[in-house]
């Protein structure tokens, strides 16, 4: 059997793919809506959703998403002559009426008394006070909040999350993914959320506006039922799953039914305690006259001490597992924290009694794959052994295209639900493309205290990885399962088919695998 590293990434990759059944994105959907409901026009250009704003289009942003350009351009007709601003004459003259508006509404007092600098960039901090203050709070002395917390203060508001803004690289992006965000949010006068208030208004036809209104109320109502099961980071599951993966010309199908438990702190991922158990099959595809093959692959994974134990078809090992350095980077605490799914990675959401169907919004989650993927390798380090295999750096650059993910859940009483996830994605990896369907069905039977971890007595036995070598087929049971795979196979022309399902039964992969199923425990 081979031991080369395509098998271990295409292997942990397929594993990670599997875990992520639930940040730099891409929020064109967001301003999809915005522009439907005529609350965002973009440029000439197009949205132009890859820059950084200037303040005269934040201004501008603002006054469209509160439905008031028109009265923008009359109230700046009747009282240009009372313009206080000096600075907006070169090239800004565009801008003027909707900075006139919000100055008198109290929306923007400038950056002076007789300049608002146009062309300076608006950081997340200026347009989340934008926002704060059009939701009718105030940042005035004795107000609801302070320009300097405004961020804090909108992200307990519902504002604000941890994929709608990046502060440090504040785009148009970013404005139009808070900006519908702030639509679905209640402003301080006690409407259900800021559009009904502009519907109420007229400043958005009640028409346009209904499906939008639809959305959030079932986001609304998914949020409250979630938040049982997002309190909680302990689990007891089923889960099963089918999978096409294709490589190159070479097809495999694959399923497995799992059985896991789960107990873990995101903010001490040293403690985790894990165990699952189950079987995978895969169908390997007659070539060269070669039969086609139905592999059976009885797996269990255990993780207790911060080591993690493996035991695929009878070849138990085990290993030191440091997920907090695995995963650094990578802000475990303040995903867990989030109880709600944020409005902005969704395109839509429907209800029907306890039963939710959502599409995500694959370009967001692509953005967030390509910063995840980033984080991962920038912390990868070639050893001499690894670069002697003949390892590379480019082995481990990934680039994913999720075209779909759907989701239906129906929650249960005390935090128990059941999950179906409609995965489609295809990869470029090691200059190959990967493409794979996945459905995964998830039924929680145990949440929080009642979840107990059991492991098997032999644990004692596992041999550490880092005695296991090439030669660890000279073990009975590891020789048995090689002939197993490789009479499956045809050595030279199902090379890729090959090496995709040895993946699991490589010692290599246990940390990518272990790491794969803590992010899928913290999502839980």
């Amino acid at each position: 059997m081979k031991k080369v590293m395509k098998s271990m990434v295409l292997g942990s990759l397929a594993a990670a793919m599997l875990a992520s059944g639930a940040a730099a994105a891409n929020f064109t959907s967001s301003a999809d809506v915005l522009n439907e409901l005529g609350l965002f026009q973009g440029s000439e250009s197009g949205y132009e959703l890859d820059r950084a704003p200037d303040r005269a289009e934040a201004a501008t942003m603002l006054v469209r998403l509160l439905g008031k350009e028109e009265a923008a351009k009359t109230y700046y007709a009747a009282n240009a002559d009372a313009f206080p601003f000096t600075d907006m004459d070169n090239g800004y003259d565009w801008a003027k009426p909707y900075v006139a508006w919000l100055y008198s509404e109290g929306l923007t007092s400038g950056a002076t008394a007789t300049t608002f600098e146009p062309g300076n960039p608006c950081t997340a901090q200026q347009y989340t006070t934008f926002l704060m203050r059009a939701l009718g709070y105030s940042d005035a002395a004795g107000g609801d909040f302070t320009y300097d917390n405004a961020i804090a203060f909108a992200t307990e508001k519902g504002v604000v999350d941890a994929y709608n803004m990046d502060a440090d690289n504040f785009l148009r992006d970013d404005v139009v993914a808070m900006s519908y965000t702030a639509l679905s949010a209640a402003p301080k006068s006690g409407e259900t959320d800021l559009l009904t208030k502009l519907v109420n208004e007229g400043a958005i036809e009640a028409e346009t506006a209904a499906p939008v209104q639809q959305t959030f109320t079932a986001l609304r109502n998914f949020n409250k039922a979630y938040e049982a099961v997002a309190a909680t980071t302990s689990a007891d599951a089923t889960a099963d799953f089918t999978m096409n993966m294709s490589v190159a010309d070479a097809t495999v199908d694959a399923s497995g039914k799992f059985d896991v438990q789960v107990k873990a702190d995101p903010a001490n991922l040293a403690d985790m305690q894990m165990a699952m158990t189950g079987s995978l099959s895969m169908s390997i595809p007659a070539t060269d006259g070669a039969e086609a093959a139905t592999l059976e692959l009885p797996m269990e994974m255990y993780v207790q001490d911060g080591v993690s134990y493996t035991n695929v078809m009878g070849v138990k090992v085990k290993q030191d597992l440091d997920l907090d350095s695995a995963l650094k980077g990578i802000d475990l605490q303040a995903l867990a924290d989030m109880n709600t799914v944020p409005l902005c990675m969704l395109d839509s959401i429907s209800q029907d009694g306890n039963t939710y169907k959502m599409s995500y919004n694959s370009e967001a989650f692509n953005g967030l794959f390509a910063e995840i993927f980033s984080q991962i390798t920038d912390q990868i380090e070639i050893t001499d052994e690894m670069k002697a295999q003949g390892i590379t750096e480019d082995m481990f650059k990934i680039s994913v295209d999720l075209t779909k993910a759907d989701v239906e859940m129906t929650f249960k009483d005390g935090g128990l639900y059941d999950q179906k996830a409609d995965m489609a994605m295809t990869m470029d990896m090691m200059g190959e493309q990967v493409s794979a369907n996945i459905v995964m069905n998830t039924s929680a039977t145990a949440v929080g205290d009642a979840v107990t971890v059991e492991y098997p007595s032999d644990l004692d036995t596992y041999v550490d990885a880092s005695e296991v070598t090439a030669d660890t087929a000279a073990d009975p049971a590891a020789e048995t399962a090689a002939e197993e795979i490789d009479t499956a196979e045809s050595a030279d022309t199902t090379d890729t088919a090959e090496e995709t399902e040895a993946a699991p039964t490589e010692e290599t992969t246990d940390a990518s695998a272990d790491a794969a199923l803590a992010t899928d425990t913290v999502a839980e």
